[in-house]
């Protein structure tokens, strides 16, 4: 463990941020946020490094915030043109509005809006460097021109192409840069999308293989067969729910919807702006196994005095447990279960894995009945349906329609078995 109470100044403190902190948000698979324009989330910052953060308010009275501030992290240009390194006002309006939609009226969680705004910054800088122009717009507006801002956009990407990297990593660029000429073309500030066939174009339209490893089945298996209560329940909500780790270390009753009502699927509520890559509507997560489980834990649970309503309490049952304590149990349950992931200790962010792999098998049919549901409404776009008028009583139902078969092969008898 880093020992902060050396820290004497608070440019020890933006040392070891620049030096460890930084390193592990790129290298984290769980949170996608650039240092480079960026910081993490609080929640992240005193899950991953509590002392830290104890510290600098023990020390100095600074929140991570106020911290930020005072030792300039990360550099934060003076103006929107000295941001986007171009000198083109609409465009850099055209950019800004976009990203602005998204937070405001989309409800985007900062830690998709920075990666989105990084992105456009890389392409739009590219760009100019490969066309020798910061106007983006103007050929927009004309029909005449669309073959040649199609080769200038080819253009530019087959430079980005040396720097990006992974087949992830390009598809990621590709989409940000659609979105945005989508955007432009919705507002009536352009004629086409000249970033339309890209994936095509460069035959990026496969699916990237990710290095991200999962539980298996048998791992699973193995894990729960030399598991306790508290050990079990855990990896209910990482790999039966497909909850992030500090999304389960800290989850509360009063989250649990254990009854909804008629012919609706139990769910775990989260309020806006709590989850990454969630509007601010209320968003939900379907429990479509261990709801028994829930309930026992709940009865054992409810008999302490001090309990506070975390399902997973730390060392105080008045708190929750920390993501390190998840860390170390994994650790602990793949030693005593002989399980190991690449050679390397079970991580809790493989559990949440285990269950998105499904989710990802299952999610054409759950862009199909959404689909359905635009076209009973007489949308033409099944995107603007679901994202205007699809109420999220029936988006749970539709992703709990069709993951319910896939869990209950997969996942449901196997932890039916232990819990």
């Amino acid at each position: 463990m880093p020992h902060y109470t050396r820290f004497e100044t608070l440019e020890d403190f933006a040392d070891f941020y620049r030096r460890e902190i930084i390193p592990a948000l790129r290298t984290d698979p769980d949170i996608d946020v650039d240092p480079d324009s960026e910081t993490p989330t609080y929640r992240w910052l005193k899950s991953n490094y509590s002392g830290f953060v104890a510290r600098l308010r023990r020390d100095h009275d600074l929140s991570p915030g106020d911290f930020y501030d005072a030792v300039g992290i990360p550099p934060t240009p003076d103006d929107a043109e000295d941001a986007w390194g171009i000198g083109h006002e609409p465009t850099i309006q055209g950019l800004e509005d976009y990203l602005e939609e998204l937070d405001r009226d989309r409800g985007r969680a900062g830690t998709t809006v920075g990666p989105r705004r990084s992105r456009l910054n890389t392409y739009v800088t590219a760009y100019c460097d490969v066309n020798g122009t910061n106007d983006l717009l103007t050929p927009l507006l004309d029909e005449t021109a669309k073959p040649d801002e199609i080769a200038r956009v080819r253009d530019t990407f087959r430079v980005l192409d040396e720097q990006l990297g992974t087949l992830a990593s390009k598809k990621k660029y590709v989409s940000a840069v659609q979105n945005w000429y989508t955007f432009l073309e919705e507002m009536g500030r352009s004629l086409y999308n000249p970033a339309e066939n890209l994936l095509n174009r460069f035959g990026w339209d496969e699916t990237p293989l990710y290095d991200h490893p999962a539980l298996s089945r048998e791992d699973l298996d193995a894990l729960l067969a030399v598991a306790n209560a508290d050990e079990r329940f855990l990896l209910l909500a990482l790999a039966g729910w497909g909850l992030r780790p500090v999304e389960a270390c800290e989850l509360h009753v009063d989250q649990l919807v254990l009854d909804p009502g008629q012919d609706e699927v139990p769910y775990i509520a989260f309020d806006a702006g709590e989850r990454k890559n969630a509007r601010r509507t209320r968003n939900t997560v379907e429990l479509l196994v261990g709801i028994n489980a829930i309930h026992d834990r709940i009865d054992v649970l409810s008999v302490k005095e001090e309990w506070t309503g975390y399902l997973l309490p730390g060392q105080s049952i008045q708190r929750p447990m920390s993501t390190q304590t998840a860390r170390r149990w994994l650790r602990d349950l793949g030693d005593r279960a002989n399980v190991r992931i690449d050679g390397g200790h079970p991580l809790p962010k493989m559990g949440r894995r285990t269950w998105y792999r499904l989710y990802r098998q299952q999610r054409p049919s759950i862009e199909a009945g959404t689909a359905a549901v635009a076209a009973a409404q007489g949308s033409r776009d099944a995107s603007v349906s679901k994202r205007n008028y699809l109420d999220e009583r029936t988006r749970r139902q539709a992703r709990a329609d069709a993951m319910r078969e896939l869990v209950q092969a997969e996942l449901a008898e196997l932890f039916e078995t232990y819990l």
